[in-house]
């Protein structure tokens, strides 16, 4: 091959010059268009974002409506139920990103929690989130215990000062929460299939009491069971009315601590009823948290029983 003479050097030469200076112009545009482009593509996105936010949260509100309508009193009907579901099943088709999915599984396991309470025949039902709602099924009950309460009051009132010799015991000022069992408290599936198999559950347990309004006293109780490593979670909050003040009257106080939990954690290796006593000897519990059978659902064998062992004073002021 015969030697390249200077001008075809140079020409090539050329030619190489040309094309590196096009590979460097294009270089630094497309760095330009990253610089530029980007911020803005991320502005849109999260207005996008925005925008998905406030019509889901416009979408929510009708589903929200349903749920205040039921804790004030409107009747938990089979047509509500389906009607609730379908509108739940909609948002997760209409909104499906994880955020949005989530907020919406937690409507529809607190309508679970309606629902599991009606099957189990719970007249309390809608006294869940600190509503005093007084259904028909308990008015006689409810007039009994004031009828009751007005007795007691009045006994009270009558009762003979003390004087001279040492007097007897006097009689409890004000009504009582007497000893009873509570429950079943059943929880309800979170996530899993439902049966802890050889899995050993975590329990939580919390039990305390509470004035609602300075008219109600109710036993808040909180059962969970399971976990990661159990394969399923299971859970249920309740809150069981256990004494309603008489009309002029307000609840200034209990006998035993208020709003003040007591707890019980452990794993449960057995598949056999556990007993607690808890609060010196105030209450004691019956925890099943893995069973023989199937674990979690309304046949199921993980339940949360409370026995009140002693009776709770309930101090009453005129209002």
């Amino acid at each position: 091959m015969k030697p390249l003479n200077q001008a075809e050097r140079s020409k090539r030469w050329g030619q190489f010059l040309g094309f590196y200076a096009t590979l460097l112009l294009v270089v630094t545009l497309c760095w330009w268009l990253s610089l530029s482009l980007i911020p803005r593509l991320t502005t849109v996105q999260q207005h996008q974002t925005i925008q998905e936010m406030m019509a889901y949260r416009k979408q929510l509100a009708g589903t929200d409506k349903m749920l205040t309508a039921v804790e004030q009193g409107a009747p938990l009907t089979d047509n509500w139920l389906r009607t609730f579901y379908a509108n739940t099943s909609a948002l997760d088709q209409q909104f499906p990103k994880p955020l949005f999915m989530a907020t919406t599984n937690s409507y529809r396991q607190l309508a679970g929690e309606y629902e599991n309470a009606r099957k189990e025949g719970d007249a309390d039902i809608q006294l869940l989130n600190s509503q005093k709602i007084q259904l028909e099924a308990k008015k006689a009950t409810l007039l009994a215990a004031l009828a009751n309460a007005g007795k007691e009051l009045n006994a009270v009132a009558a009762a003979p000062k003390a004087g001279g010799a040492k007097p007897a015991p006097a009689a409890p000022a004000g009504p009582m929460i007497n000893p009873s069992l509570f429950g079943p408290f059943k929880p309800l599936l979170i996530s899993g299939t439902g049966e802890f198999g050889k899995n050993n559950p975590e329990v939580n347990v919390s039990v305390q009491f509470m004035i609602i309004r300075e008219h109600q006293v109710v036993l808040g109780v909180y059962f969970e069971t399971g976990g990661a490593d159990a394969g399923t979670l299971a859970k249920v909050t309740e809150r069981k009315e256990l004494y309603t003040a008489p009309p002029g009257y307000k609840i200034v106080g209990l006998s035993v601590p208020e709003r003040t939990p007591w707890r019980v954690n452990y794993v449960d290796k057995t598949t056999t009823a556990d007993q607690f006593t808890i609060a010196d000897g105030l209450m004691s519990l019956t925890v099943n948290g893995n069973t023989a059978g199937l674990d979690i659902g309304a046949t199921g064998g993980s339940a949360l029983s409370i026995q009140l062992k002693k009776p709770i004073k309930v101090e009453l002021e005129k209002e």
